[in-house]
């Protein structure tokens, strides 16, 4: 979609917002970002035989808008990311709008919602896509609609449901387009102030666009919250899965979250399953964790790391990050971050194929909330 087109709409429902909600004076709040970046990555297209170095300049805008008149909230957003590469032919330059519109109403005992979203980004940075071998020039294209509803039945128990249609495209020949519907149902109980426990139901149809094959995904999941004091969280998920009715294994999750005065930590480790352009359904084993620390009340450094490995009929290799980075901040509004990440990728053709990425970030936030 042209970014013109996309802030014209954003302007256009801004304004019909604004105009429509008159009675709503004084309750709207603003909210602006805008990140300025430099990084030299030393194999863009994470080529195992020619690989070649790029540097890209990224300039990020973001703005937010909000409003609440009584029960309802209502909230629209639109983003922008500008990339301009040093090698056209390894990272080309790219923009990539994003726009948001969520509605929320809200009451004593349940609440009921509805969320839009149209969405472009480079398919390299889009999540399970981007762990294969795909073409440097690939975009990637969501439009999202999305509804939920949640009821409280007592004191401690509570009912949610959600539903989401998206429609995914992309400018590269090798991944499949394709459609999904989605839907799930969680019953949560809290058993104290510490602890509670939930039971999920989802299902998920996957069908390429244009084509005639249909998948479906379906699982359950059983899952405990639990936290022993102020600073510590825990999640433990599990239950099975099946894809298009065979069963795939066990799926689930196992969380921590440290949240200390100066320093705080979070390791997660889980099985999901997801749609992706590469045809279908892809199961990754993941390891996830992260460690941040205040050196002072104006700077943190931290470090990133993860193991993904990949399972699916066109694609199976393992992918490792880890990264390390400092932040420093100038003002209420400015921030400076310099970081450094190095990404591996292993099987599938592509062993010990890795890139090497060193960044400098300024961001500026203002908000009128």
């Amino acid at each position: 979609m042209n970014v013109r087109r996309v802030t014209g709409k954003f302007i256009l429902l801004n304004g019909l917002m604004l105009s429509s909600g008159l009675g709503w004076a004084g309750s709207w709040q603003q909210a602006v970002t805008s990140r300025f970046s430099t990084e030299f990555d030393s194999n863009p297209a994470m080529s195992p035989t020619y690989p070649g170095g790029v540097r890209r300049d990224l300039f990020a805008p973001g703005y937010t808008l909000a409003g609440k008149a009584g029960a309802n909230d209502l909230k629209a957003g639109l983003a922008l990311q500008i990339a301009r590469s040093s090698n056209k032919t390894l990272s080309p330059n790219s923009d990539s709008p994003s726009v948001f519109l969520d509605w929320l109403r809200l009451s004593d005992a349940d609440e009921f919602g509805i969320s839009s979203r149209y969405a472009e980004i480079a398919t390299r940075d889009a999540g399970i896509d981007a762990t294969g071998l795909i073409p440097v020039d690939s975009t990637r294209t969501s439009r999202t609609l999305s509804g939920r509803l949640s009821e409280v039945l007592s004191e401690r128990s509570k009912l949610s449901a959600t539903g989401t249609y998206e429609r995914v495209l992309y400018k590269s020949s090798t991944l499949v387009d394709y459609v999904t519907r989605s839907g799930d149902t969680m019953l949560s109980y809290d058993w104290s102030d510490h602890s509670s426990s939930f039971l999920r139901m989802s299902y998920t149809e996957y069908k390429p666009v244009g084509g005639n094959f249909l998948r479906r995904f379906a699982n359950a999941i059983y899952g405990l919250n639990w936290n022993p004091s102020e600073y510590l969280e825990c999640t433990l998920q599990i239950g099975k899965t099946k894809v298009s009715g065979q069963q795939i294994g066990t799926q689930g999750a196992a969380s921590t979250r440290y949240t200390g005065r100066r320093a705080q930590l979070f390791l997660n480790v889980d099985r999901q399953v997801s749609p992706s352009g590469l045809g279908g359904f892809v199961k990754a084993d993941q390891i996830r964790g992260g460690w941040n620390y205040a050196l002072s009340d104006r700077s943190n450094t931290g470090i990133d790391f993860g193991w993904q490995k990949n399972h699916s009929i066109a694609l199976n290799n393992i992918r490792i990050s880890a990264g390390v980075w400092l932040q420093r901040n100038l003002s209420p509004s400015w921030v400076v971050r310099t970081s450094y990440m190095r990404t591996i990728i292993q099987g599938g053709g592509a062993e010990g194929v890795s890139s090497n990425i060193l960044g400098l970030s300024l961001v500026y936030s203002y908000s009128d909330s």
